[in-house]
């Protein structure tokens, strides 16, 4: 969790980077910015930290090296020295101008802001963020002159939404600081990791989020892979099996794989099918098996969109399915020669 509660917004920077591959200009400023008055500096306060709500962290890739420009190095001058923030802030800027190379990156105002006093998950810091403004907005301004009305448009920037966001805590230096990453822009795949890996170099960090997610995918792929027709098992019984995933995570706060294994997969040669699957899983993706982790609901939600709650049995019926998968039985009926679902419930509404 992240609390700007008591946070002090104390050294601000703007700069403009434009698109280098277009030819656009980088322009830099070499003062702090100065706020006209505190409703303005806490709006700005507002507009940057509102956004980052979530429990996943990412850190900086491998170690920081004072040889190269990177935005971990210019991090660490900052917090060791914050008389030298306009100085680094000009590097980072550069270095943003430097990566935005593809057409399709646009250009915009680039913020750099030093906090005093964050709260991230208990933990009292300094925060440096990193925040680009890439899409303006048109605005009706209305002003009354008695009993008579002007109204005029304005462009600008919409306080509820941020294109691009990052927060550097100071916490956790060995292990590539702990930052929150925000890019609304991202859905084009071509620059999807033009803020993130180009800019920041960044990678998400090994902890809760992290490991619900890989453990979702791999029980989502373990289902759609192996839980096949092509394996003689029916399309009901691979979705029944990945609601069931889902809801195990749903329903806890810890997770053990013991415990998975007995109230999810059951069967011997389920276990021991996923075991195969999971080590394969984790070789082709470059992980690390973990058995016991914080459950992430941030990372829970996020996969709700692949989790089957209807099956559809012919054309005939639909059955919404939310929970407790175990009052769920499935069978085959010699006599009809058709398969059936058997639902159990303590009351009707």
């Amino acid at each position: 969790m992240i609390d700007f509660t008591r946070a002090e917004l104390t050294h601000f920077t703007i700069n403009f980077v434009g698109n280098k591959g277009l030819g656009e200009e980088l322009t830099m400023s070499d003062k702090l910015f100065e706020f006209k008055d505190d409703f303005v500096k806490e709006t700005v306060l507002r507009y940057f930290t509102t956004p980052f709500k979530t429990d996943i962290y990412y850190q900086f890739k491998g170690k920081v090296d004072v040889t190269l420009n990177s935005v971990a190095n210019f991090c660490e001058d900052i917090f060791e020295a914050p008389k030298t923030f306009v100085k680094k802030s000009r590097k980072v800027a550069e270095h943003l101008y430097n990566q935005s190379l593809h057409a399709k990156v646009k250009g915009g105002e680039f913020y750099t802001c030093y906090f005093k006093d964050v709260v991230v998950d208990g933990e009292l810091c300094e925060a440096i963020g990193f925040f680009k403004t890439e899409n303006k907005e048109t605005f009706l301004k209305v002003f009354q002159h008695n009993d008579e009305f002007e109204m005029d448009c304005e462009t600008g920037i919409n306080i509820n939404k941020l294109d691009k966001g990052c927060l550097v805590f100071n916490t956790e230096k060995k292990k590539g600081y702990k930052i929150s990453i925000v890019d609304t822009n991202n859905r084009n795949s071509e620059i999807a990791l033009y803020w993130e890996e180009d800019f920041l170099n960044a990678c998400i960090k090994p902890n809760g989020y992290y490991h619900t997610k890989n453990f979702m995918d791999t029980s989502r792929g373990f289902c759609e892979e192996i839980l096949t027709e092509e394996n003689n098992v029916a399309k009901e019984d691979q979705r029944m099996m990945l609601n069931k995933s889902a809801s195990y995570f749903k329903e806890r706060d810890k997770f053990d794989l013991k415990a998975f294994e007995k109230d999810v997969l059951v069967e011997p040669e389920l276990v021991s099918a996923f075991k195969d699957y999971r080590k394969d899983f984790n070789k082709r993706m470059d992980l690390t098996a973990i058995d016991e982790f914080d459950v992430s609901q941030t990372a829970v939600k996020k996969n709700q969109k692949y989790m089957k709650t209807i099956l559809k049995l012919d054309k005939n019926f639909h059955i919404y399915i939310h929970g407790r998968h175990d009052y769920v039985e499935n069978g085959y009926d010699d006599e009809k020669g058709l398969k059936y679902y058997k639902l159990f419930y303590v009351n009707e509404e």
